[in-house]
């Protein structure tokens, strides 16, 4: 079950809402909305943000309350809390920090590839990846392809592993078996949306107790 607050948050463009965030197993939501505005629905992956701390100063309050500052690709957003509880501040970092640590992290990267390349790329990879898996700190990968990309995804149960194997990238673009095949330089994709089925709420049995 996710665990919600009640909250009200700015995000980059410096537009406010008033509603919860939630905690779930692999992602983080946002739901509210503006005064008379639309409902607005925001679910980010833990690996999307990329830092996170407590602003109490200046810039880094909301409503003259200390914050919960996410940094993302697209820029800070501020977090506070809707209620008197501006404890859950604290809260919600140290539980969202948790997340971060124990989830796991992925990253997709895509590499353009030249026309016509299709068929011999597909015979390149059909005996798998150039290394062992197994000896890397993998616990995820895939290789997709279609008629202009490849597109890897790598998945690791720390930062520090998916860092590591994002540093070899480079390498394997330029490895002589796919030089011919290549078109450009890989580039690595942002999550733009994100949906988790909640977990099943447990409901108690009525019936004759037997």
């Amino acid at each position: 079950m996710k665990t919600t607050y009640a909250v009200k948050w700015r995000e980059p463009d410096g537009r406010t809402y008033l509603g919860r965030l939630a905690l779930g197993a692999r992602t983080l939501g946002l739901e509210g909305r503006q005064r008379d505005g639309p409902a607005i629905d925001r679910q980010f992956g833990y690996e999307e943000i990329l830092s996170l701390r407590i602003g109490s100063r200046g810039a880094d309050r909301l409503d003259d309350q200390p914050a919960l500052i996410m940094e993302r690709a697209d820029g800070r957003y501020l977090v506070t809390s809707a209620g008197m509880g501006a404890g859950i501040v604290q809260e919600v970092a140290d539980r969202l920090a948790g997340f971060r640590g124990d989830g796991r992290r992925r990253a997709t990267v895509v590499v353009p590839l030249k026309a016509g390349a299709l068929a011999r790329v597909r015979e390149l990879v059909a005996e798998g990846p150039p290394f062992d898996p197994a000896r890397t700190a993998l616990t995820q990968h895939q290789l997709l392809l279609t008629e202009q990309e490849a597109i890897f995804v790598f998945e690791t149960q720390s930062e520090e592993g998916l860092v590591e194997l994002l540093g070899q990238l480079d390498i394997l673009a330029a490895a002589v078996a796919w030089r011919d095949f290549v078109a450009g330089p890989p580039r690595l994709a942002m999550v733009a949306y994100a949906w988790e089925r909640p977990e099943p709420r447990m409901v108690p049995a009525a019936g004759l107790g037997f």
